[in-house]
């Protein structure tokens, strides 16, 4: 007995180790961006930059100058907030942000106002073909996005609609994965609530308002939160539909970063933010409405 009560603790101790070696190396490159965002700009072109500068220069033998090694260091030389007091002076990158939020905010919204009432109908009315309706949705869910993407491009060229937000905004009110979601919360739920609600008059929309929607809550937590992240980081639709720099979201204009060392660490520790923010908030709703819906 105690052999196992041995055995058993140091297989939990090896499983800690290794899972706390994992999740230290997914947040690698998040603490050396961090870190390198309170850098000041030369000192991130000393220590990034592919050209030899005074500041970086290298030699073999003491006479013949190369390139320098990337230095990767766990503190700055000089701590500065600098590069991020020069982020908010720049308008373009601001611009995006204004244009990710135009983007997130409304998908989330759009698709919680079409989801919530589809899956009820999926799951509680009674239809003809409903089953292979909703089979449709789930071959459309697991569709790869590139497949997907030349019908949109398509009916965006039919409406006029290319080269704006409506490109991107229209297809995710209508993405599957959100009544998929909530059908699976609703098979959880007693049927008793209804037919007690019925026998008391009420009809379908009432029902929808005041019985299922708060008891949707969990599952419509997780819902906004899984596609704020989705869209708030929306790369293959915006780089098909926008071309303008002006319409770009911030998930596609970080690119545009690249060379300028005084604030490209500190726009990718802004631009991880929101996302942060929003998974914070509502860890507690994603873990609850993954569990019940028995998504992985």
């Amino acid at each position: 007995m105690m052999n196992a009560t041995i055995k058993k603790r140091l297989l939990t101790a090896i499983l800690i180790f290794f899972t706390a070696v994992l999740a230290a190396g997914f947040m690698l490159p998040v603490f050396i961006t961090v870190i390198n965002s309170l850098m000041k700009g030369f000192e991130v072109r000393s220590r990034f930059t592919m050209n030899i500068l005074p500041s970086n220069i290298f030699y073999v033998l003491d006479v013949f100058p190369q390139i320098h090694y990337v230095r990767m260091t766990l503190s700055p030389d000089y701590v500065s907030a600098g590069q991020y007091a020069a982020l908010f002076r720049y308008a373009e990158y601001m611009n995006a942000m204004l244009n990710s939020l135009l983007i997130a905010l409304p998908a989330v919204l759009g698709q919680l106002v079409i989801s919530v009432p589809a899956a009820y109908a999926f799951e509680f009315l009674k239809w003809r073909n409903k089953e292979k309706l909703f089979f449709a949705y789930i071959v459309i869910m697991l569709m790869p996005l590139p497949v997907l993407l030349v019908p949109q491009f398509v009916i965006a060229g039919f409406f006029g609609i290319s080269e704006s937000l409506p490109a991107i905004i229209l297809p995710a009110l209508f993405a599957p994965f959100g009544v998929f979601l909530l059908r699976q919360y609703l098979k959880t739920l007693p049927v008793e609530f209804i037919e007690a609600a019925k026998i008391d008059g009420a009809g379908q929309f009432r029902i929808l308002v005041s019985i299922i929607t708060p008891l949707m809550k969990p599952a419509i937590a997780a819902l906004a939160l899984l596609v704020f992240i989705d869209y708030w980081n929306v790369v293959d639709q915006a780089l098909v539909f926008i071309t303008d720099i002006e319409w770009q979201p911030l998930s596609v204009y970080l690119t545009r970063l690249t060379g300028n060392f005084n604030i490209i660490f500190a726009a990718s520790v802004f631009y991880m933010i929101p996302a942060l923010l929003a998974f914070l908030h509502g860890q507690e709703h994603l873990t609850a409405g993954m569990k019940i819906t028995g998504l992985k």
